[in-house]
């Protein structure tokens, strides 16, 4: 049977998913709690953007060789992919994580620029597969019908000049200003705008991006919105042999008080205009058989009956009473911003990612919800800073680490995404991928161990052994980590630490695969994504 998933529902969705995030609440007494503690942020959805994949995208799963490296290199990563082990590899090499709040947040519509001499579709309630935009477009979101300008003010397109003269259309030649609650008449061009509102500097520096805009209501628009009005007319048919005059006639319907005037030049209906626009309609019919040269309709009664006039019904509300659903807003963009030495250092600067996303409602490891600001998400240990155990030089992103002790390996085999040399904190990662490299020698011992992912422990000795391209080592360091403190606010028992997110917590809600980003104490990463509902 023939079924639809409505636009409505894509915009509710969209307005759901950031409603989510500034749920009020309330304590057993009915008190509002305030929004910033811990009860209140842990009653609302808890949305984080992590950060991922310290490693260069041809290595590990996209190494040359393996199954899925063909196309893939450091400026064409991989495609990304929906499935249970994919969210695990996500997982093992993700670096941290950023809460989202609302103030991140806002729903987005395609960016129209207005420019000249384009012919922009016209607000019509009633486009579909059989009744397409004079651009082809079969429902009224794909349609270009709104704009913005030079200004940042948007504007819906009301009429674009369509008539008998023009049947198609005209070409925008004026841009629209203006901040009137009135349609806004472009006599030279035939466009007629309707006022939405008007991007503020700092929604447009964080919200507007090349192919997007946020979407928002202007409440003294919104209060001048008329329900159910009628604010243009399009002549379908101008008929023929009839008397020059000017006329009126009552548009009827499920509202009232729309009166339309009618210009009849050449013996043919040259304009239709609205006297007054009327309210509650949800349907209209001008009727052409029953015209009259005054607007009280009471004096000359005729016909124009070879004519004919489409009567276009504004939107639920009126014309500016909710920008979100008349202009399509069931994009929500999320910006959020990675400043140096976030929180206390989860993000850490002077390293690389590959990959961020969304993750929703993770825990930390005790199972609690996570609803601190910034937390790891990797791997940690942590090495004296001098003395017995300190390490014998500084360990290098990339790097391949191991353990041993004394001359005996554990197999614990790792990848150091970042280490600092102040505080000793390494933060690193364990995958199935690097099980195949670290013991891909043939070692015996290696072999037996292989795909068990062993865990750095102990008083163990973790060696990094770099090697050029002819095998030959050219750097090796080691150190031993200890220590129970806190560092970079991460807890250490015995020189390790787990990331404060726990894995395979909460769902990962998007992930992005992209050319690597490198952090530095001297910048920001702005980062915006856009979903669509």
């Amino acid at each position: 049977m023939p079924s639809l998933v409505t636009d409505n529902f894509r915009v509710f969705a969209a307005q759901q998913f950031m409603e989510s995030l500034e749920e009020p609440y309330s304590d057993a007494n009915s008190n509002t709690v305030a929004d910033n503690t811990d009860a209140a942020r842990a009653y609302r959805s808890k949305i984080y953007l992590f950060t991922g994949r310290s490693t260069p995208w041809n290595a590990e799963r996209y190494a040359a060789g393996q199954p899925e490296a063909s196309g893939v290199s450091e400026l064409s990563p991989p495609e990304a992919y929906d499935s249970f082990n994919d969210m695990n590899e996500i997982f093992d090499d993700m670096i941290s994580a950023k809460r989202i709040t609302r103030s991140d947040l806002s729903q987005v519509i395609r960016r129209n620029t207005w420019n000249p001499n384009v012919k922009y579709d016209m607000y019509r309630n009633n486009y579909t597969t059989v009744n397409p935009s004079i651009n082809g477009q079969t429902s009224l979101y794909d349609a270009q019908f709104y704009v913005i300008n030079s200004n940042y003010q948007v504007y819906k397109c009301i009429s674009n000049g369509q008539s008998p003269s023009f049947p198609n259309g005209r070409q925008s030649t004026v841009e629209p200003t203006g901040t009137t609650t009135s349609i806004i008449e472009s006599p030279s061009d035939g466009y007629r705008w309707k006022y939405m509102y008007t991007i503020d500097i700092a929604d447009y520096i964080k919200f507007v991006s090349t192919d997007f805009m946020p979407v928002k209501k202007d409440t003294t628009v919104a209060a001048a919105a008329i329900d159910g009005s009628i604010d243009q007319l399009v002549i379908t048919n101008a008929g023929s042999a009839l008397t020059n005059n000017t006329y009126y006639c009552a548009i009827v319907g499920d509202g009232s008080g729309a009166v339309a005037q009618l210009q009849v030049t050449g013996n043919s209906i040259t304009s239709a205009t609205l006297h007054s626009v009327g309210s509650g309609y949800t349907r209209g019919t001008a009727l052409l058989n029953k015209v009259y040269t005054d607007s009280g309709l009471s004096v000359g009664q005729t016909s124009l009956s070879t004519g004919s006039i489409e009567v276009v019904i504004s939107p639920p509300g009126g014309h500016g009473s909710d920008p979100v659903v008349e202009l399509g807003g069931y994009r929500v963009m999320i910006n959020k911003t990675l400043d140096f030495l976030d929180g206390d250092g989860d993000i850490p600067v002077n390293s690389t990612f590959r990959r961020f996303g969304l993750l929703a409602d993770p825990t930390d490891q005790n199972g609690d919800d996570l609803i601190s600001t910034t937390a790891t998400a990797c791997l940690s240990m942590r090495f004296p800073t001098s003395g017995s155990g300190a390490p014998s030089g500084d360990f290098t992103p990339g790097a391949l680490i191991t353990q041993s002790t004394g001359l005996t390996p554990t197999h614990a085999v790792g990848v150091v995404i970042h280490y600092d040399s102040v505080t000793g904190v390494l933060r690193y990662y364990q995958n199935e991928y690097i099980d195949d490299v670290a013991r891909a020698s043939g070692d015996a011992a290696f072999v037996a161990e292989r795909y068990k992912s062993i865990p750095f422990s102990g008083s163990n000795e973790v060696t990094q052994t770099i090697k050029d391209s002819n095998g030959n080592v050219v750097q090796t360091v080691s150190g031993t980590p200890s220590g129970t403190t806190t560092s970079f606010g991460i807890s250490f028992t015995n020189g390790y630490a787990l990331p404060e997110v726990k894995k395979n917590s909460g769902d990962v809600i998007y992930v992005e695969n992209r050319k690597a980003v490198n952090r530095s104490n001297d910048q920001t990463e702005d980062i915006k994504l856009v979903i669509e509902f």
